[in-house]
């Protein structure tokens, strides 16, 4: 193979690799546009602290703000045509798309249960993009378009976990300081005021390994399925006679 050839295929290289970065910067836009203007569409329906007790709408705000983020970084990459991903910010994607994971399983498992409160899920235009559109832009975005870190220790999976510790801490705050009435609490685990503090503590502890086990499934989809953006660019070169 010639240095002609080494740099047919470095072209092609790096024109798939803008087109992962225009992808990913229209879709976190997509997120961030829709994010915004489901959570306003809800702020019509319910004053604003209120707002922030149910897990699916926290996960949408956390899920925004990475996709803010991530749309910074993209854009920023795209104008000096270099890669800026760093721990950080791979984290907070993460986090995100383990969010939307678990925004996912609490939708069926309300779904399972047949309660009425929860069927009209396309109803309302708040509610089909917050359990529906941003979880799956948000899931299939980070396992194929975020550039993978490599391998996650047993320790750093943790960091796939940042969402329900902000949930954690909202509701802590809701609660505690009273805010958040007991009639209104959309969990049964979180009314640690007047059921035994273990329940809520254990329940939160399985949401964590929940979430710890979901962020290591992600990142390792995501390792195996980012680079199917550059696949077959050898071998479509070889094709056209590169050797």
């Amino acid at each position: 193979m010639t240095d002609k050839d080494y740099d047919v295929i470095l072209d092609g290289f790096n024109k798939r690799y803008r087109a992962k970065k225009i992808v990913n910067l229209w879709i976190s836009l997509l997120i961030l546009l829709l994010g915004i203007s489901s959570f306003c569409y809800g702020l019509r329906l319910e004053p604003l602290p209120l707002h922030f007790r149910f897990l699916t709408v926290d996960g949408t705000i956390f899920t925004t703000i990475g996709a803010g983020v991530f749309l910074i970084v993209n854009l920023v990459e795209m104008v000096k045509n270099t890669e800026l991903t760093k721990l950080f910010v791979y984290y907070i994607r993460l986090s995100s798309a383990v969010a939307e994971s678990i925004v996912f399983l609490v939708v069926f498992i309300a779904y399972l249960s047949h309660d009425e409160k929860y069927l009209p899920l396309y109803d309302r235009y708040d509610l089909f993009v917050m359990h529906v559109l941003i979880p799956i832009l948000g899931i299939a975005t980070f396992l194929i378009n975020d550039s993978p870190i490599g391998k996650l220790t047993p320790l750093k999976r943790w960091n796939g976990t940042w969402f329900v510790a902000f949930y954690a801490m909202i509701m802590l705050i809701l609660i505690g300081a009273d805010i958040l009435p007991r009639d209104l609490i959309p969990y049964p685990f979180l009314d640690f005021k007047h059921n035994w503090w273990g329940i809520s503590v254990g329940t939160f502890l399985e949401i964590f390994g929940g979430a710890y086990l979901i962020g290591w499934f992600l990142s390792e989809c995501n390792r195996k399925l980012s680079w199917l953006w550059f696949r077959g660019i050898a071998g479509n070169n070889k094709k056209k006679g590169v050797k």
